[in-house]
């Protein structure tokens, strides 16, 4: 059965490794619960061993592949409930380029792609781990650029020991998505930069492609995707879309077939413009949920049908437990979270007022009011700002998960 101390869950297993439903009974509900033994960073010893000499170059270590701006891919489908985070970090904080699979029916990490061997970098890649200097250097060198190299991956002529051509640690934000109709067990799509997939079967990456060819002149109408984006898939198109903020003002959206074939601009869809920086976003199905901020303050949420296009906006209130909190008006949402829990007709997000630190709030899609979400429990000593889509509600399990950072357990809510 496992054990339950106040909000403290160590899970009861079965044979399998799967936790059973009479310990999944003993969770309390509505409450923060933290699941024992759920550190990203207990897989530091496995990681060391497996790969003999690896570091973490960064100055955060395991902290900064989940803290620095890092979203995840998730599969919500019934039995096979699991998410991962890809090549987080980046920056000066991480330069773990590892895979790492978060199994929710045993809640569990595990290692599905080994990070890189650290030890064969060379001295000079430091500080900025997302840019390779061999690969930098050679983007430079080479304007023509036959292979199709940029910065953002681990290539070197000189040395194909290293030169993997798979990506380097990064700041995801939202653009990861598991699509499982791709490939024999589904893949991960990534728009960071430019456009990656990751086959979750052979736990290999595909070749990176340049949105329209461009390299990496982003002008608002060609080129990268930049970063602090959003991403989802269109499962009547067969296309992944992602939302291209690098160019502030100018920023709109993509769209590309599974492969990396014929990209498409899409304009301000559904957002666009400076309004692209500062959202949140869930997707459920073929519906798309995002939360626009407005000088730091939720402010809007988009409805978006994403066969028709049809985006309908609804304008938030503010209800008592929130109505006098005050807002950086220069502020903006980066980091921000949103889960859609359907059987609750609520949506859960985080927001940031001044002198409040991070908030938890319910909006109710009724109303559309936001009121703080006084939920009790077993609450992280250490909360990264940085959600992202960290943040993930299962329909099947009745509960939203909570990933924070590589050094505390995770949390969850269960429902029902």
């Amino acid at each position: 059965m496992g054990t339950l101390d106040g909000d403290a869950w160590t899970p009861g297993r079965d044979g399998d490794g799967r936790v059973n439903c009479v310990s999944w009974q003993t969770v309390p509900l509505g409450r923060w619960v933290r699941v024992v033994g759920t550190r990203l960073d207990a897989l530091d010893a496995e990681v060391k061993a497996a790969v003999p000499g690896w570091s973490d170059r960064g100055n955060e270590d395991w902290h900064g592949v989940l803290a620095d701006w890092v979203g995840m891919a998730w599969d919500t489908r019934k039995g096979t409930e699991r998410g991962w985070v890809t090549v987080g970090g980046g920056h000066d904080g991480s330069s773990n380029d590892g895979v790492y699979r978060l199994d929710l029916r045993a809640m569990k990490w595990n290692i599905e792609r080994m990070p890189s061997d650290s030890s064969k970098w060379p001295a000079s890649y430091s500080a900025n781990f997302t840019n390779f200097n061999p690969a930098v250097e050679y983007y430079e060198n080479n304007p023509e650029n036959p292979e199709g190299v940029y910065s953002d991956e681990f290539f070197d002529p000189d040395n194909p020991e290293i030169s993997s051509r798979t990506p380097t640690s990064r700041h995801t934000y939202g653009s990861t998505v598991f699509v499982p109709e791709l490939g024999n067990a589904g893949k991960i799509l990534m728009g960071c930069r430019r456009y990656w997939e990751y086959d979750v079967e052979t736990a290999t990456w595909a070749l990176p492609k340049f949105p329209f060819d461009a390299a990496a002149n982003y002008s608002g109408e060609t080129g990268y995707t930049g970063e602090n984006m959003n991403g989802w898939w269109n499962a009547a198109e067969g296309r992944y879309y992602v939302s291209a903020t690098q160019n502030y003002n100018q920023s709109q959206t993509w769209s590309v077939l599974a492969g990396g074939t014929d990209f498409r601009w899409e304009g301000g869809y559904p957002t666009g413009g400076w309004t692209a920086l500062s959202t949140a976003q869930d997707q459920r199905g073929q519906t798309l949920h995002s939360l626009v901020y407005e000088g730091g303050r939720p402010h809007q949420l988009l409805v978006t049908d994403i066969d028709t296009r049809e985006v309908v906006g609804h304008e938030l209130a503010y209800g008592p437990s929130t109505d006098g909190l005050m807002f950086d008006p220069q502020g903006g949402s980066d980091g921000g979270t949103l889960a859609h829990v359907a059987e609750t007709g609520q949506y859960l997000t985080n927001f940031y007022p001044i002198g409040e630190g991070m908030l938890w709030a319910w909006i109710d899609e009724a109303t559309w009011t936001l009121e703080r979400a006084q939920i009790e429990g077993d609450y992280p000593t250490e909360v990264n700002f940085n959600t992202e889509t960290k943040l993930e509600y299962f329909p099947e399990m009745h509960a939203i998960v909570w990933v924070n950072v590589g050094e505390e357990d995770i949390r969850l809510i269960r429902l029902q």
